[in-house]
């Protein structure tokens, strides 16, 4: 329909329904929206606009929470399997190391240098490929259509975007739990008694 003959109908020549405003700084929309409203006018910030947006990011946030727990969880168990089949495979080698007098605490700190060896090598890996795709999203983003829903104000595509605070709380929480995943192997080495250990690696 013609903008004449809508504004036509409803009785608005030469006036405006609804203006958007574009701040430069979206953490003062509260602010700005409290200073513009008045009896007049109702104001609306881009959230209250797009309620049914904001929840559904919401819930896919908390998709991507459980996600992430999963993550961490099959992370940990890949450590914690290639450090004890590694304990085992260098049994006799342990063995021969505390019979020369190394002390637990030495041969737990060598199983956590493995370990964080496995982390860190993770984790550059899953950088760089992630940045990548993060960065190839940020520039051209997903395409997802015109959706014309009901209370939902959405452009045709979607831009991912990864703050590095996010970013390096979740490369520090992978390395933590890396570290906490090869505490078992490292006790199990460890106990090991030199005898039962040059023993059972022959």
């Amino acid at each position: 329909m013609p903008l004449a003959k809508a504004q036509a109908m409803a009785r608005a020549e030469n006036h405006a329904s609804i203006i958007f405003v574009l701040l430069r700084d979206r953490e003062q929309t509260d602010a700005v929206a409290a200073a513009l409203r008045t009896n007049r006018y109702q104001i609306k910030t881009w959230l209250q606009m797009n309620a049914l947006l904001v929840q559904t990011e919401q819930l896919s946030n908390a998709y991507m929470a459980v996600l992430y727990l999963i993550v961490l969880a099959i992370t940990a168990t890949v450590i914690v399997n290639t450090l004890i089949m590694a304990v085992f495979e260098r049994t006799r080698e342990i063995g021969i190391l505390s019979a020369m007098g190394m002390r637990s605490g030495r041969i737990m700190a060598m199983f956590f240098a493995e370990s964080s060896l496995l982390a860190v090598g993770g984790i550059a890996i899953g950088l760089l490929l992630g940045g990548l795709m993060v960065a190839y999203a940020a520039r051209y983003g997903f395409y997802i259509g015109s959706y014309n829903m009901t209370g939902i104000l959405i452009g045709e595509r979607i831009y991912a975007y990864l703050p590095l605070k996010d970013a390096i709380v979740l490369t520090i929480v992978t390395f933590l739990v890396a570290l906490l995943a090869a505490l078992y192997p490292a006790m199990l080495a460890a106990r090991m008694e030199p005898v039962e250990a040059l023993r059972s690696g022959t």
